[in-house]
């Protein structure tokens, strides 16, 4: 269960300003579905516009399951926990935790992943999400009400001046002053999120630390002391706050005598079977941060969410990045998964491949380029073309190959996706698929990106459900 939607209206590779109260029911209406360029007969890939238009497949259309790998057993713990629910079993609860990077933080593609698959199996509620809405850039959580008031600083794990720990989330929130508050509440309004009867509060505990109160909807405040004794060294902790399963307001207070450090908030439903779909997602972030990280924090934490599923969602920074070397990525993912597996030994694992990108040979010179009269294509010099570009291919095969190595399982989103030279043509789809950034996508093709993942599981489920019949 979780506790805000604080939701963008344009994509994360814009400077979306957050607001202090976050409601997902601010949000405009969701776009019309697009009536983009078809496909031909004659063996144009997925995703390639028919000049004749005569086609059948949209842009960025989620295309079949044969693009999910999953060696033999490597998805048995997510689809075992799926099956419980199925059977009946009493509050089954099968969460799924994302790390991820801008793809993810947005949770447009995991909040269709939560919709999609709470509209199945059942909502075990909304999740962990950050306490209130953290003061850093670029947070947004969908299916939940947040906020804040008074004087809060944050953290986020990769940024040059910010110091561990940052806890699975990849935030921190951190107060000194006395009386400043945050919250989260279940969303009425949105597609999920709508109740709570447990709300789990993950905060850090060291010798200089202070108090904090919470309450919950008006009821009377309850203090939670964050201070250390003077030999015991600083380490995470949390607090369990039950309710009546419902609609619930969790308010924390900064309740004075030190420095309160708090990582977020779950909200969950016990006793309700169903499905979880927890985002960890940071824009800008690489697989080889979150294997430097301090594990002894994110593991524990990880083990305490104890997932069905892990997924990692990584590669379109890499690819971005000129330095990236492809033997510190192939190691990065071999920790990786060492760590996951580690903290959280009875989850499945699947690395999340990137998606298209697009990318031009003149770089940023080219914005400067006036684009001829005759239309938007017309006469671009050949460097300011937008081309996928080569090394992503790479960083597909490296993530393919780790997969195979450590015998988990690899969705190739670029190939269900529609293959290179797809941004562009999704940047032109009306309405849009993807921005001008040519790296992420619009809410439709986020959706899409869902929708196929979430197929390719569902079709190895049912599979899997065959195989194990009697």
């Amino acid at each position: 269960m979780r506790a805000t939607d604080c939701l963008l209206t344009i994509p994360i590779a814009f400077a979306l300003v957050g607001c202090q109260v976050g409601c997902d029911g601010e949000r405009p209406p969701r776009p019309v579905q697009p009536r983009p360029p078809q496909l031909d007969d004659g063996g144009v890939g997925a995703g390639t516009p028919d000049p004749t238009g005569d086609g059948g497949t949209r842009v960025g259309e989620p295309q079949t399951s044969q693009y999910l790998d999953a060696p033999p057993g490597s998805l048995d713990m997510f689809f075992t926990g799926l099956r419980a629910i199925e059977k009946g079993d009493g509050g089954a609860r099968v969460l799924i935790s994302e790390f991820g990077d801008s793809h993810t933080a947005g949770d447009y593609m995991t909040g269709h992943m939560r919709h999609m698959l709470q509209a199945k199996f059942g909502d075990a509620g909304r999740g962990l999400v950050g306490a209130g809405k953290p003061p850093v850039t670029h947070y947004y959580q969908k299916d939940v009400v947040f906020g804040r008031s008074g004087q809060w600083t944050g953290a986020v794990g990769g940024k040059r001046t910010d110091e561990e720990p940052f806890g699975i989330l990849g935030i921190r929130v951190s107060g000194q002053k006395k009386g400043a508050q945050l919250w989260v509440e279940t969303c009425a309004t949105c597609a999920a999120g709508k109740s709570t009867s447990q709300f789990e509060i993950f905060y850090y505990v060291g010798p200089d630390r202070g108090a904090l109160k919470y309450r919950v909807d008006d009821g009377a405040w309850q203090k939670l002391d964050t201070r250390a004794t003077a030999i015991e060294p600083p380490h995470p902790a949390r607090q369990v706050v039950a309710v009546q399963d419902g609609p619930h307001k969790l308010t924390l207070e900064h309740a004075g005598g030190g420095r309160v450090d708090l990582f977020g908030v779950a909200l969950e439903r016990l006793g309700k079977s169903g499905v979880i779909v927890d985002n960890y997602g940071i824009v800008g972030r690489r697989i080889t941060q979150l294997r430097a990280w301090d594990w002894a924090i994110i593991g524990e934490q990880l083990a305490t969410r104890d997932p069905r599923l892990v997924v990692l969602q990584y590669g379109t920074n890499e690819a971005d990045d000129q330095t990236t070397i492809l033997e510190d990525l192939a190691k990065a993912y071999d920790d990786t998964i060492v760590r996951v597996r580690a903290a959280a030994p009875t989850a499945s694992i699947i690395i999340l491949g990137p998606p298209d990108m697009g990318a031009r040979e003149g770089g940023k010179s080219c914005d400067r380029v006036k684009p001829p009269k005759r239309g938007i294509d017309a006469g671009v010099i050949p460097e300011c073309e937008w081309h996928t570009p080569g090394i992503l291919r790479d960083i597909i095969a490296v993530q393919h190959a780790a997969a195979a190595r450590n015998k988990v399982a690899f969705f190739d989103t670029f190939a269900a996706m529609g293959g290179p030279e797809q941004m562009h043509v999704n940047f032109l789809a009306d309405p849009k698929v993807a921005f001008g950034d040519h790296v992420h996508f619009t809410e439709i093709g986020y959706q899409r990106w869902a929708e196929a993942f979430v197929t390719a599981l569902l079709d190895n489920y049912a599979r899997w459900k065959q195989q194990q019949a009697p």
